[in-house]
């Protein structure tokens, strides 16, 4: 297998990852050197520019046998002209053969988080322990591998109270309101998404698990099962700065009073941000993970009455 990998900006690297689909087995694109200010000031907030890319990227493709290396040149060098670039820097690599499928599940092992362990299909055995939930990694963010996952698994079990009503907004692998429903097994469980593929792998997730829940195809709180009603005594938020910023007014005004947001999905110095947001809107932060490039945050909303402020490590 051959594998190359072209240089580019953001703004022009999904051009580039186009002209090299037709010809490669698979392509990939991921940042090098994110530029911090995006999504700051003035620049529009939706769920298009959410997951924006930024600064400089590496578009990657891997082709099963070896290329017409001159014909792949020539259609990088018209696309960038056709975009008004400079040639991008270009380096191929062969990459060995390897088990691809074993090497998949070594970086997919199960993942342990105090009483809650996450079982990949693979994994026939694993500690006794309380929860014992059965998720793959696929086509939805959430195996629990990310400090994010982890950091929310967590909160989950370090809240002191018992909510009636859950929300997970952005679910992705339903692996977190799994988690909820294992551990507050009277409450209402609702899962949104986005993505109406993603959500098929939550209810597949939940439904495997024994859990039901309503799970709705909603753009953050844009739906009327989410906007009617009850407010929710636990909204879980495991997202990106951007969106989690976009719905902070949303969220608290559907939090109910005495109830916890448990927000993650932060790189370290935009915890600090989110918190004044969610201030200005009457929320107080209860607990932080001890993890400081990956945040996660359980803000409570007070329900009246003097308030203490001591704030707890997970």
């Amino acid at each position: 297998m051959w594998k190359l990998a072209l240089t580019a900006d953001a703004s022009v690297a999904d051009a580039y990852s186009q002209v090299l689909e037709p010809m490669a087995a698979v392509v990939s694109i991921y940042e090098l050197s994110p530029d911090p200010s995006v999504g700051l000031g003035d620049q529009p907030e939706d769920w298009a520019t959410d997951i924006l890319m930024s600064g400089t990227c590496v578009v990657e493709a891997l082709f099963d046998v070896p290329p017409a290396t001159d014909d792949l040149a020539e259609s990088i060098a018209v696309a960038a002209a056709g975009l008004g670039e400079a040639l991008p820097p270009i380096s191929w690599e062969k990459v060995e053969d390897q088990d691809w499928v074993g090497l998949s599940q070594s970086m997919n092992p199960a993942i342990h988080a105090r009483a809650i362990t996450v079982r990949p299909s693979h994994v026939e055995h694993v500690p006794p322990v309380r929860h014992v939930l059965n998720v793959d990694a696929g086509r939805a963010f959430g195996s629990g591998n990310h400090n994010t996952t982890f950091g929310c698994l967590l909160a989950l079990q370090r809240l002191n109270f018992k909510p009636e009503r859950i929300v997970d907004i952005g679910t992705g692998s339903g692996l977190l309101a799994l988690a909820a429903a294992k551990l507050f097994r009277r409450a209402e469980i609702v899962v949104t998404e986005i993505d109406a593929r993603a959500l098929e792998v939550a209810e597949y997730n939940l439904a495997r698990n024994g859990v039901r829940a309503t799970a709705v195809v909603a753009d953050g709180w844009r739906h009327r099962d989410l906007r009617r009603g009850k407010q929710f005594d636990l909204i879980i938020e495991n997202l990106l700065y951007r969106p989690l910023r976009r719905l902070s007014t949303e969220t608290a005004a559907r939090l109910a009073p005495g109830g916890r947001l448990i927000v993650a999905g932060l790189l370290k110095g935009q915890d600090t941000l989110l918190l004044q947001r969610f201030r200005q809107h009457g929320l107080i932060l209860e607990a932080k993970t001890n993890d400081p490039e990956w945040p996660c945050l359980v803000l409570r909303k007070p329900a009246g009455g003097l308030l203490s402020r001591s704030l707890r490590t997970i």
